[in-house]
């Protein structure tokens, strides 16, 4: 089979819905909200925009779409560290750490907030999973031991360190993220 794109001929294959939506995440992280178009993700796909209307009915529902697939990516860490119930709570602070850095989920944190800035359904869900992230982190932190202001410390830079080390610190190779993401929770974790 093949399909007209741009003129050529070429092989038709068939993206899934879920490849539509890495696209678009992909589009959003470089260009904002306004850059995540059934053109732009069509091209960096390689096929025709016809393909779009396979997944969704329109940009809302894409859009839709879009912030429900970041909420299942945010909830990659807990339930990774869920498998791990006999797990200290600082095994499971490390773990959760670790699933961020190794499949950078962070790399789209920084524009979900941007475009949360602009849409108030999507600032309610963006706020949820970020409340979602603290309470979740925030009783780790107190099954260790820490309460009050110094509960709330830890968490809080926990949490904001893992959402912005790759964009702040992007020289940082693998090893040495690890290395100080070791050292970092150590620190944290002592009273």
């Amino acid at each position: 089979m093949t399909q007209i794109k741009g003129g050529k001929t070429v092989g038709k294959k068939r993206f899934s819905k879920q490849d539509w939506l890495d696209s678009a995440l992909d589009l959003l992280r470089t260009g904002g909200i306004e850059a995540v178009r059934v053109e732009r993700i069509a091209d960096k796909l390689g096929v025709a925009k016809s393909g779009f209307y396979y997944h969704f009915r329109d940009r809302a529902d894409l859009h839709k779409a879009l912030l429900d697939h970041w909420v299942q990516l945010d909830g990659v860490p807990f339930l990774e560290e869920r498998r791990f119930s006999e797990a200290t709570p600082v095994e499971k602070l490390a773990m959760v750490a670790d699933v961020v850095d190794s499949a950078d989920l962070s790399r789209y944190d920084n524009a979900i907030r941007q475009w949360a800035r602009q849409d108030p359904k999507v600032r309610r869900v963006w706020r949820k999973e970020m409340n979602k992230r603290l309470e979740h982190i925030r009783g780790l932190f107190r099954n260790v031991g820490f309460e009050g202001d110094q509960l709330e410390m830890r968490v809080r830079t926990f949490v904001a360190y893992q959402v912005s080390e790759r964009e702040l610190f992007s020289e940082l190779s693998a090893k040495d993220r690890s290395r100080i993401r070791k050292l970092r929770l150590e620190l944290l974790v002592k009273g």
